[in-house]
């Protein structure tokens, strides 16, 4: 359930037989009870599922669809970012922007605990009026906490350089203040992020979260290296273009919609209270949630360097640009799933939450293995202070590995109404970490503290699966799970036989296609359930008909 800390943070099984068709035409292949196999006989009870099923995977496919080539902008243009600090200012000076950074996401998230009430609530507005008052609700309550929270980071700001290890280098405390008094800024594009999810406009969340931003901070980053070589205006620049960019998109957006400011009304203060009764036990739980994201930057200003916080930021980053298919799945995952369970579809949200995560596992093992192969050349991109730390990447890669291999089962857990087992879940998981995190990293330093990330989101995903599992009989794994590791085998064998055969860029190109080829052929061979093939269908044909209309 990892939200991205740059950008924003994704059932019981049929008892029909499955189906699948592979490569070679056979079918009714046994093993996975998940789906209904071709051309048996529905029952109207179970033609009511399959429709809603179809509707679910239509709307996760279409902002999937519009996603996936936003999401891929932002990811590269948040490396190009984050080379462009590196190599312009040094590993040291970028890590300590990062830790600064960091610590306006860390109070960022906490308040971004009553921004899921967006999701919950907006799909299943009565009328205009009641999605107004949700809208003006939330964006009160996000400026106000933020406001507090960045107000009470600006006046602590010199108490924290006095006590940590970072303090000593760099201009720690002058990026502090930067990021501190931008905190009402970042949360309101991040309240606008939340009503466009919420209200499924998949285009103006794109326009906005995956390109307009990034465009703007790296625009920033170029001017802020090339003309004025200064980070802290880099820093303010990265805040006053969030803020701009928030506002020109919510401007558009609620003129295109007929978004009004509704603070008035019969039912608005019964509204308002229904939304902090849901939202309030996400925001206590998110000081386990975000400590569990965000806080091994605390840990790294304590007791280790800015080297140290670079190496780390970079690889959450690359590390991060294997979660690509789960980030795509789940852009409207919250709305489609709160839809089905509100309306008791139970069947259909079991079947969703299967599919979806398989076809995230297959992704995300396509992404994982030519990062880990390649993982030296990738660090090299950021300087050369970082290729000594490039095997520290592989960790990285397996925690969001096992992170996506859950699928979407915190955001499951929020739209089944299910927020004070998640809180009860992360803060049990948030006391434990603590006191293995700290000796760790004081006493291994950098590889100790990786070592702990790893371990939080393992236990983080699990934990919530089995909870997930036992409230609501939703659970992401089939047998077909697996076959996405034996699929796995041959795209890492042709990586690494290209990387050690041939050199420099043709090694990793022959590599990195060769080893997709066989990939994707391995399971073809393997076979899809019906249900993962109208989803690809679904997915493929939209692709299809955009690239048409664009041409």
């Amino acid at each position: 359930m990892t939200a991205d800390a740059t950008a924003e943070a994704g059932e019981d099984p049929a008892d029909e037989r499955d189906s699948t068709a592979s490569a070679t035409g056979r079918d009714d292949v046994p093993g996975d009870d998940t789906a209904p196999c071709d051309g048996d006989d529905v029952a109207p009870s179970d033609a009511v599922v399959e429709a809603r099923l179809e509707d679910a995977l239509e709307r996760v496919a279409h902002g999937a669809t519009v996603s996936v080539p936003g999401i891929l902008a932002e990811r590269g243009l948040s490396v190009a970012f984050t080379a462009a600090l590196t190599n312009g200012f040094g590993a040291a000076a970028y890590g300590v922007f990062a830790l600064a950074r960091r610590s306006q996401a860390y109070l960022l998230h906490l308040a971004f605990g009553f921004n899921s009430g967006l999701s919950r609530f907006l799909p299943n507005a009565d009328d205009d009026a009641e999605r107004d008052a949700i809208v003006t609700f939330a964006a009160l309550l996000l400026f106000g906490v933020s406001t507090l929270f960045g107000a009470a980071l600006y006046v602590a700001t010199p108490t924290i350089v006095d006590l940590v290890e970072v303090g000593r280098e760099g201009q720690f405390g002058a990026l502090l203040r930067v990021f501190a008094i931008g905190l009402p800024a970042a949360a309101w594009l991040f309240t606008v992020s939340g009503i466009l999810r919420g209200l499924e406009a998949v285009v103006p969340l794109t326009l906005t979260m995956r390109v307009g931003v990034p465009v703007a901070h790296l625009a920033v980053a170029g001017l802020g290296v090339l003309v004025f070589d200064d980070v802290v205006l880099v820093a303010a620049g990265v805040v006053t273009a969030s803020a701009l960019v928030g506002t020109v998109a919510m401007a558009w957006f609620a003129r295109d919609r007929g978004i009004r400011p509704r603070v008035r009304g019969p039912d608005v203060r019964a509204l308002w209270t229904r939304y902090v009764r849901y939202t309030f036990p996400l925001f206590l739980g998110g000081f386990a949630t975000v400590t569990q994201r965000l806080g091994f930057y605390p840990l790294i200003a304590w007791f280790l360097t800015g080297l140290a916080g670079g190496v780390f930021a970079v690889g959450v980053l690359v590390g991060s640009l294997v979660r690509l298919p789960l980030n795509a799945i789940n852009q409207f995952i919250p709305p489609v799933a709160a839809e089905l369970n509100e309306e008791g579809y139970d069947r259909a949200l079991s079947r969703l939450y299967h599919v979806t995560s398989r076809m995230v596992l297959v992704g995300v093992t396509a992404a994982a293995v030519p990062v880990v192969v390649y993982r030296r050349e990738l660090m090299a991109l950021f300087g050369e202070a970082f290729v000594p730390h490039a095997d520290l990447l592989a960790g990285f890669v397996v925690a969001q590995y096992v992170a996506c291999a859950a699928g979407s089962v915190g955001i499951l857990l929020m739209m089944t109404d299910n927020q004070r087992a998640l809180l009860v879940v992360n803060s049990l998981i948030t006391a434990g970490l603590v006191v293995v995190a700290i000796p760790l990293t004081a006493n291994y330093g950098l590889p100790g503290l990786v070592g702990t990330y790893v371990l939080m989101l393992t236990l983080n995903n699990v934990l919530e699966v089995v909870v997930l599992y036992y409230l609501e009989g939703l659970q992401p794994l089939t047998r077909r799970h697996g076959y996405t590791l034996v699929a796995a085998v041959p795209l890492g064998a042709v990586a690494i036989a290209a990387r050690a055969s041939l050199p420099g860029a043709l090694g990793i190109a022959v590599g990195a296609l060769g080893g997709l080829a066989g990939y994707a052929a391995t399971l073809r061979w393997l076979g899809f359930t019906p249900v993962e093939r109208r989803l690809v269908g679904t997915l493929t044909d939209r692709y299809r008909q955009a690239l048409a209309d664009l041409t």
